[in-house]
């Protein structure tokens, strides 16, 4: 057995990680990688012990991070969350035609001869549709998101269709019944359950993984459950 180690390759400055618990892994079930360069991101998950989901995340406009969470908290049914940035893609497309017309008009039509601040025109339009185009790729994202049963807050996010379709759905599948089968382990009434996941949620908070906002909001919902009001 051996404690749990993640190499981000990085500092201790630009990564987070203080899990309150000291867990001692036992097995890994399995693993799961991803990468996009074009967003600057690399994601590892690992699954040991059975009930436990370790991810190690790295990413270049953001901060890097590492954080565990117990499979029993999650529900099992994924989300998929989609956005097209249509705003800068219909932008960058438009400048693109602004430049496609401005270097037929100054350099293939023959009606006149392009002039320095004509060719400076043409090098801030195609830059600017390039910055464009940019951010429609990074305010872009398809990515699929498992939550915490009752509060309803965000645990897991994956990249949908990454590293590819087939491997990512049989990740997915094993992954969906894993946790389903560690929620059947469990013998603790809902009760017991919302306190047990608020505990989830108050020390994911404390490392910084879910925000004030969302532990507050989790939190409201786990208070307003029936079962949590009786007990």
């Amino acid at each position: 057995m051996e404690n749990i180690e993640i190499n981000l390759e990085s500092s201790e400055e630009t990564t987070w990680f203080s899990d309150e618990e000291k867990v001692v892994i036992e097995k890994i079930n399995f693993e799961f990688t991803q990468s996009s360069k074009i967003r600057g991101i690399y994601r590892k998950i690992s699954i040991f012990n059975d009930h436990h989901c370790y991810q190690s995340i790295k990413n270049k406009h953001k901060r890097k991070y590492k954080y565990r969470v117990d499979l029993s908290f999650l529900d099992p049914r994924p989300f998929r969350e989609r956005k097209v940035a249509w705003n800068w893609l219909y932008g960058s497309i438009g400048l693109a035609l602004i430049g496609i017309v401005m270097i037929y008009l100054g350099w293939y039509s023959g009606l006149f001869s392009p002039t320095a601040y004509y060719e400076t025109s043409l090098i801030v339009i195609i830059s600017a549709m390039l910055i464009s185009f940019l951010l429609f790729i990074h305010n872009s994202y398809d990515k699929v998101v498992f939550k915490s049963q009752y509060g309803r807050v965000k645990f897991i996010e994956v990249l949908n269709k990454n590293p590819n379709k087939n491997t990512f759905r049989k990740f997915l599948s094993r992954f969906v019944k894993q946790v389903k089968n560690e929620k059947s382990k469990k013998v603790f009434s809902q009760s017991k359950f919302l306190t047990r996941e608020l505990q989830e949620l108050r020390r994911l908070k404390n490392e910084d993984v879910i925000s004030q906002e969302q532990y507050e909001s989790g939190k409201a919902l786990i208070f307003k459950h029936k079962s949590f009001q009786v007990s």
